[in-house]
C-alpha cells in the first residue's frame, strides 16, 4: 500500500487505535460552557458591556488547546410567568461550536420585564443551565451575568457535578448560598470549592487594562480550575 509521507501515518499503530486516539483526544478537549443571562429590562444600562465582556472571553479561550461548546440562558421573572429561555442552535442542540452564531442569539436578546424589587428567579435559571450538562466531568461551566439578587429559596446542586461557577454580579447575590459540586482531579467531590464573584458593575469601566484583567482573569483562573476531559 503506498502512504504519503504527509498522511502523518504511523505504521506502528494500527489505524483502528489510531482513530480512537484522535476522538478521546476530540473529546477531552471539549469544553461546555453554558452563559446565564439576565434577560429582564434593568440589565439595559449594562448589556452592551455584558455583550462585549463575553467576547473577550471567547478570544481569550483561543489561547488554550480546547474546543468551546457554547450555551445560553436567558434568566427571567418566573414569579412573573416570565419563563427562562433555553435558546436552542442548529437542529435544536444546546450547545454550538459556531461562534458568530451564539453571539447573534445575544445581540438579538429582548430585554423586559423583570421585578419590581430587584428579585429575579436566579436560583430557576441556575438549574435549568446545570439539566442541559449532559455525562459527568470538570469540562463544564456556567457563567452568570445578572444585576438581580435570588427571589428563590435557596438551592443545593448537588447531584449535577460541574468545574466551575462565575458570576459577575451585585454584592446581594455574593452573599448567598450557592452550595455547588464540584470535582477534584481525582474524581472526588472538592467540598471546599466554591464559585467566583466578581462585580458587574466592573463591566462598565471603560476599555483599559483593568477591565481586560477582569475579564480574562477568570477565564485563566478557570482554566486552570477545570481538568478537560475529567
Amino acid at each position: 500500500m503506498n502512504m504519503n509521507p504527509t498522511d502523518g501515518y504511523n505504521p506502528e499503530i494500527p489505524q483502528t487505535l489510531r482513530d480512537n486516539l484522535t476522538r478521546e483526544k476530540e473529546q477531552a478537549l471539549t469544553l461546555y460552557i453554558d452563559f446565564v443571562i439576565d434577560g429582564t429590562a434593568s440589565m439595559h444600562s449594562v448589556f452592551p458591556a455584558v455583550y462585549f465582556a463575553i467576547v473577550h472571553i471567547l478570544q481569550a479561550l483561543n489561547g488554550y488547546e480546547i474546543n468551546p461548546m457554547i450555551g445560553l440562558t436567558v434568566l427571567r421573572n418566573e414569579q412573573a410567568g416570565e419563563m427562562t429561555e433555553l435558546v436552542e442552535f442548529e437542529e435544536g442542540r444546546k450547545f454550538t461550536s459556531d461562534m458568530e452564531a451564539f453571539l447573534k442569539k445575544i445581540r438579538f436578546l429582548k430585554l423586559y420585564g423583570g421585578g419590581d424589587d430587584g428579585k429575579e428567579s436566579v436560583h430557576t435559571a441556575i438549574r435549568r443551565s446545570l439539566d442541559k450538562f449532559e455525562g459527568r466531568g470538570r469540562g463544564k461551566v456556567i457563567m452568570v451575568f445578572t444585576d438581580a439578587y435570588e427571589s428563590n429559596d435557596t438551592a443545593d446542586y448537588m447531584d449535577v457535578p460541574v468545574g466551575q461557577v462565575i458570576f459577575f454580579s451585585t454584592d446581594e447575590l455574593a452573599e448567598e448560598d450557592f452550595r455547588f459540586c464540584f470535582l477534584r482531579e481525582d474524581g472526588e467531590l472538592d467540598e471546599e470549592a466554591s464559585p467566583m464573584f466578581l462585580s458587574l458593575e466592573s463591566l462598565l469601566k471603560p476599555m483599559s487594562t483593568e477591565y481586560l484583567d477582569n475579564i480574562v482573569k477568570p477565564v485563566k483562573d478557570l482554566m486552570k480550575g477545570v481538568s478537560i476531559g475529567a
